[in-house]
């Protein structure tokens, strides 16, 4: 019997790194199989993980069946769509088709040739149908926080899936195209296998507000401000800054650009027409400090709080641009995003400090709007779709839970709504039956400056190790025939200040000289000597002070 397998290559209960693939399996055999992929997104890394950039999906399964994959489609261009392009193409020997709305090709080809990767991304247009192997998508737009935005129904030989990635049903779009209702409900009535949608917004009742809603709250903000208003948002969220830039136009302020992915999203949503931007309205960011303060408004990256952002350089004096007393930094930006809630407030905090007005959510209503469906839109799509099952995607399981709750109060079978484990497989056949007993392991891929995947938990674990309690490195002077050569030196880096703790040093310098002459009874060499050093040393430093930081021995032979 043929079936489909459904698989998160960046697991079920994430937000981000998002990457879906569609496997079709003629009598459930590989052989002749084809697998349709979705999106290629980035994660952000949490608090904990030291070090990391990164994390995007696991390509295992689909890299071990590169001859399988017959293109990747993608819904739109956030970075949790498309951001992991570079390193799932750089990892694929195949010359697969990957094809996008136009903003979002524009944007991942931009991507690309960061990485010298040169690769056409197809643009599809409104009305387009077209075929990928044996899968056939029909793209329906639908409205988010940024133009270009689509659902895909996907046509296999078992049924019809509808794809609903990130959404809202915004019925006063900024660029009023508003999403295709005719269309999903003409899918609905196509006979639905299963519907996956966003659920993100689950938790929260009735729909999400317009867009078009932020207009008045920057016009006031423009309206009050005496001085330099800096506005931070999510780089491609295009809507917010055009109006943002429609704002300042209108009370006179002209607009610098300050950090690359804004620059680069703003000009090419200029170029490509989906900005409304005059260039006689742009300055240059060196040009801000010679200005007059009320005649400026400045677009800023960073309102992640990522370190090395233009407004984490700005806030601590390594940038063109200088802060005043006077300037007002609104943050227009979410608070979902996994790993990011820390930096902000740090760098709200940072500010504070300086005396300078931040305006963010929690103390002032209207900075941000969800670019994700409500229950009540929640509801509608449902209501549309009519699936014969439901999978909630791009939520954490609190939201896929809510959304499960949802149906149930509309009546829908909350058996047929299905909450997968992180790495379950979702298996369906010609008779629309799903098993659930399939797991494809994936891990998470950290990407860590070049490396991509050598970061492991070993390698966390040391970094959390080092963060928390810090090291301690134990030299010894060795000689073969004298043996040890003077008392071991002891350099403590973030563990104590040795000035400050100069009995504890002499005490560990005695301590660790006595153990090394006890360990070289203990047989196994070199290496067994070390392990016996260290976990002596870790006891005595525990008992002493109650930390745990990373010991290293470093024996030297003379």
């Amino acid at each position: 019997m043929d079936n489909l397998r459904i698989i998160s290559l960046g697991g079920f209960n994430n937000v981000t790194q998002n990457m879906f693939a569609y496997h079709f399996l003629p009598k459930g055999q590989e052989e002749g199989s084809q697998i349709l992929l979705v999106d290629a997104g980035v994660g952000f890394p949490e608090e904990d993980l030291f070090g990391v950039d990164l994390i995007i999906p696991d390509f295992s399964y689909v890299s071990a069946r590169e001859d399988k994959i017959v293109g990747l489609i993608l819904t739109h261009g956030h970075e949790d769509h498309i951001g992991a392009l570079p390193w799932f193409l750089s990892q694929i020997k195949k010359n697969i088709p990957v094809r996008a709305a136009k903003l979002a090709a524009a944007m991942a080809t931009d991507k690309l040739e960061e990485f010298g990767i040169n690769k056409t991304i197809e643009v599809f247009r409104e009305g387009d149908k077209f075929k990928l192997g044996n899968f056939l998508i029909e793209p329906i737009r639908v409205t988010h926080s940024i133009p270009d935005t689509f659902h895909f129904v996907i046509g296999t030989p078992i049924g019809n899936f509808y794809h609903g990635a990130d959404f809202k049903f915004d019925f006063t779009p900024v660029d009023h195209k508003q999403s295709e209702l005719g269309k999903i409900s003409r899918a609905g009535s196509s006979k639905v296998v299963a519907l996956l949608s966003d659920c993100l917004g689950s938790e929260h009742q009735g729909y999400s507000p317009s867009e078009r809603e932020l207009g008045e709250m920057f016009e006031d903000q423009m309206r009050k401000a005496k001085g330099r208003v800096f506005v931070t948002a999510i780089s491609s969220n295009i809507y917010r800054w055009q109006q943002t830039i429609s704002a300042s136009v209108k009370f006179g302020r002209k607009i610098a650009l300050a950090g690359m992915s804004v620059e680069k999203n703003i000009k090419l949503a200029q170029q490509l027409g989906y900005l409304d931007l005059n260039n006689k309205d742009l300055i240059r960011p060196e040009k801000v400090d010679r200005m007059a303060d009320s005649k400026v408004t400045v677009l800023v990256g960073g309102s992640l709080g990522q370190s090395g952002s233009s407004l984490d350089k700005i806030v601590f004096g390594k940038h063109k641009i200088s802060i005043r007393p006077t300037d007002k930094i609104i943050f227009s930006s979410p608070d979902y995003i996994p790993g990011t809630s820390t930096a902000i407030y740090q760098l709200i905090d940072n500010l504070a400090k300086r005396g300078i007005e931040v305006a963010y959510s929690e103390i002032e209503g209207g900075l941000h709007v969800s670019g994700h469906a409500s229950q009540q839109e929640l509801a509608l799509l449902v209501n549309l779709v009519d699936p014969h099952w439901i999978i909630p995607i791009g939520g954490n399981y609190r939201h896929m839970k809510q959304f499960s709750l949802l149906t149930k109060k509309m009546g829908f079978n909350t058996d047929n709504v299905i909450i997968p484990e992180e790495n379950q497989a979702l298996i369906f056949d010609n008779n629309g039956f799903v098993d659930k007993k399939l797991s494809i392991p994936t891990r998470r891929v950290l990407v860590d400056g070049f490396g991509v995947g050598d970061v492991g938990q070993t390698v966390l674990r040391d970094r959390q190790t080092l963060a928390k309690d810090g090291m301690l490195v134990v030299v010894f002077l060795v000689n073969s025939s004298k043996g040890l050569l003077g008392k071991p030196s002891v350099v403590s880096r973030g563990f104590v200040y040795v000035k400050e703790n100069k009995a504890l040093i002499k005490k560990l310098e005695k301590s660790a000289a006595e153990i090394f002459e006890k360990g070289k009874e203990v047989s196994g060499g070199s290496q067994a000597l070390r392990q016996y050093v260290q976990g002596r040393l870790e006891e005595i430093i525990y008992k002493e002070t109650g930390r745990q930081p990373m010991i290293l021995p470093l024996i030297i032979e003379m």
